[in-house]
C-alpha cells in the first residue's frame, strides 16, 4: 500500500508492478506533515484493513528502506509473546542504545490540550478525549516509536479502527507528528509500544541520515534502515545502490 501525496504519476508504474500494490492519493485538505500526514497515513490503514489480509503493518517514510528479509517474521514473533503489544520500533533507545526522549511531543500535546488548542475547539477535544483514554491505559506522555518506520499488529489496527479513531479529520492540525499521533492511538486502544530498535533489534532508524555505514548495517544483520538520504559522504543514490547490489548478490547466492 503506497499513499501517494505528489501528483500521482507514481501509481501506474508501482501498480504494474505487482498487483499486491496499490496506490491511493493522499486525502484532500490534509497538507504537510506533521497531523496532516497522520490523516494521510489514517486513509492508507483504512484501505488496507478493507483490500489486503494481514498480521503484521509496516509503516514506512520514502527514505526507509526494507535491507533483509523476514521482518514480518520477526515483528510476529514479538507480537505473539504479548497478546497486549501493538506497536513496535525505535521506541526507548535508539540503534546505538542511546535514550529516546519524548519531552518535545509531550509538550505539544499538552499546549493543544490545554489553552493553545482553544482555537481549534475540535481538534482539542478529540485530543483530550484519546489522551484520557491513554492515561486509563498507562501512557506516558509523549511516548512514541520515531517515525521513519514502525509496526503495528492487526489486533491493534483493528482496534483503533474499530473505535472510529481512523477517520479523525480534525486532527490535521495538530502539531503532533504522526508517530506521536498513532502511538497516542495504540495504547488509548489498549495496547503497548515495544522495542523493535535498539541495538540488537531488526530496525536501525535515525531522524536524518542512516545510523551506520551501509556495510556495517548489512554485516548486523539489520532488516530496515532510515534515512537513506545520506551517510558520511555518500548521497541517496549511492546508498541505495550499495543496498540493491546486496540484494541482488543475496538472490543470486540462494540455492
Amino acid at each position: 500500500m503506497v499513499v501517494d501525496d505528489t501528483d500521482q504519476k507514481l501509481q501506474s508504474s508501482l501498480e504494474a508492478q505487482s498487483s499486491d500494490i496499490r496506490v491511493i492519493p493522499a486525502p484532500a485538505r490534509a497538507p504537510g506533515a506533521l497531523g496532516g500526514l497522520w490523516v494521510k497515513l489514517a486513509a492508507g490503514y483504512r484501505c488496507v484493513l478493507e483490500t489486503f489480509p494481514f498480521d503484521v503493518l509496516l509503516r514506512l517514510d520514502a527514505d526507509a528502506l526494507v535491507i533483509g528479509s523476514d521482518i514480518a517474521e520477526a515483528a510476529m514473533g514479538r507480537f505473539k509473546t504479548d497478546a497486549h503489544l501493538g506497536m513496535l520500533g525505535s521506541y526507548r533507545v535508539g540503534p546505538d542504545g542511546t535514550p529516546r526522549s519524548w519531552k518535545d511531543a509531550a509538550d505539544v500535546l499538552r499546549s493543544e490540550c490545554g489553552l493553545r488548542g482553544l482555537d481549534r475547539p475540535r481538534m482539542r477535544s478529540v485530543l483530550r478525549i484519546l489522551r484520557s483514554a491513554a492515561t486509563e491505559n498507562g501512557y506516558v506522555s509523549g511516548e512514541h516509536p520515531l517515525g521513519g518506520a514502525y509496526l503495528h499488529s492487526a489486533a491493534a489496527v483493528r482496534a483503533i479502527a474499530s473505535r472510529g479513531w481512523l477517520d479523525l479529520p480534525a486532527l490535521r492540525h495538530s502539531h503532533l507528528g504522526e508517530d506521536h499521533l498513532f502511538a497516542l492511538l495504540t495504547v488509548a486502544a489498549g495496547f503497548r509500544i515495544g522495542d523493535f530498535g535498539g541495538p540488537d533489534d531488526p530496525l536501525a532508524l535515525r531522524w536524518k541520515g542512516l545510523s551506520a555505514a551501509p556495510a556495517d548495517l548489512l554485516a548486523s544483520n539489520k532488516l530496515v534502515v532510515h534515512s537513506v538520504r545520506f551517510w558520511d559522504h555518500l548521497g541517496e543514490d549511492e546508498i541505495r545502490a550499495i543496498f540493491a547490489e546486496a540484494r541482488r548478490t543475496s538472490s543470486d547466492s540462494d540455492p
